[in-house]
């Protein structure tokens, strides 16, 4: 045994007991270091200029990589626009309960819920929505500007559209859109339709002389018809008597016929008469009761209403003296 004292080995030094060469970490930026390089050289040292230089480098580099992080940020944008499944577009039908709103869908109904950042109140019905995976109403798209064109058949009490399709097709119910929901629509009325057959989305203007030829009767009292003499008098005789004094023919029990007949080759002046008719017969009306009555003759021709759908005829037929009893509600006197 040795005569020297016992002495503890030293422990090997650790990586962290290590003396750190580079100093303290600092978030410094490169560009800062070597700022502060060439502050720490002298004028006349031949260091500084390639520092200068390594700064150059440095800011190009800087610029490089801040384009291809912006150009790396685009891509990604562009890969998510690409790669995201399409979102649907439905009808837009109303408000069942708070922030709930009912939507149709590819011919289904569905109850969805709405984006918060939408204005749920902002939706007008008949407007198109975007619907995302889930169902969820992320978007209003507005009206759409094209769609099929219904006939109005019949205004319902609730405000409703009965509309009639051609060739006997089967009708259906409408709802109004919000923009139409105040309209004064009529029977005979030509709308606009969504896509989905759900709404009627708009009132399309319809001019004077349509489809049954409703005209405005020029001034023509008997006067300027030639001839036809025995024709007139019994027009007068069928039709304004009854009408000028129904109470004086009641008194003696007058048979009033049921139809008046005008037949002939073309140009004979069977429209001329019934325009005549309507326009001596208004006048007088107007001049009795003292009421701004309007004359409205209807010119129907009998391959207009000839159809070869079952059915088709009749409805149009009903038809015609609907829309004759529209214009008599609006103050005209009409005549088919």
């Amino acid at each position: 045994m040795s005569d020297q004292p016992f002495k503890r080995p030293r422990p090997n030094p650790t990586p962290a007991s290590l003396p750190d060469p580079w100093g303290p970490a600092t978030e410094e930026t490169p560009m800062g270091l070597v700022d502060k390089l060439i502050a720490a050289t002298g004028e006349g040292d031949p260091v500084r200029v390639d520092l200068f230089r390594l700064r150059q480098q440095i800011q190009e580099h800087e610029i490089t990589l801040t384009e291809a992080r912006a150009a790396i940020e685009k891509m990604d944008e562009v890969i998510k626009k690409v790669t995201a499944p399409a979102n649907r577009i439905g009808t837009f039908l109303g408000v069942p309960k708070k922030e709930v709103a009912h939507i149709a869908v590819g011919g289904h109904d569905y109850y969805s819920n709405v984006d918060p950042r939408l204005d749920l109140g902002a939706l007008k019905i008949g407007t198109r929505v975007l619907v995302n995976e889930a169902y969820v109403v992320v978007g209003d798209l507005g009206y759409d500007n094209s769609g099929p064109v219904g006939k109005v058949v019949d205004v319902l009490k609730d405000g409703r559209l009965r509309i009639g399709q051609e060739h006997g097709l089967q009708s259906m119910i409408l709802q109004r859109s919000t923009d139409l929901r105040d309209a004064a629509v009529k029977t005979g009325d030509e709308v606009r339709i969504d896509p989905a057959f759900r709404v009627a989305v708009e009132l399309l203007a319809t001019p004077g002389q349509r489809e049954y030829y409703l005209e405005e009767v020029p001034e023509l009292p008997w006067n300027r018809v030639g001839g036809q003499h025995s024709a007139i008098q019994g027009i007068k005789d069928a039709i304004e008597l009854p009408m000028l004094h129904p109470e004086l023919l009641r008194r003696f029990h007058y048979a009033q016929p049921k139809g008046f007949l005008l037949h002939g080759p073309p140009g004979c002046g069977k429209t001329l008469i019934g325009k005549a008719t309507a326009y001596n017969l208004t006048r007088k009306l107007r001049e009795q009761t003292g009421r701004d009555m309007k004359e409205c003759f209807m010119h129907i021709k009998g391959p207009e209403i000839l159809n070869m759908w079952v059915g088709e005829s009749e409805r149009m037929v009903r038809e015609i003296f609907t829309l004759a009893r529209e214009k008599r509600k609006q103050g005209f006197m009409p005549f088919v």
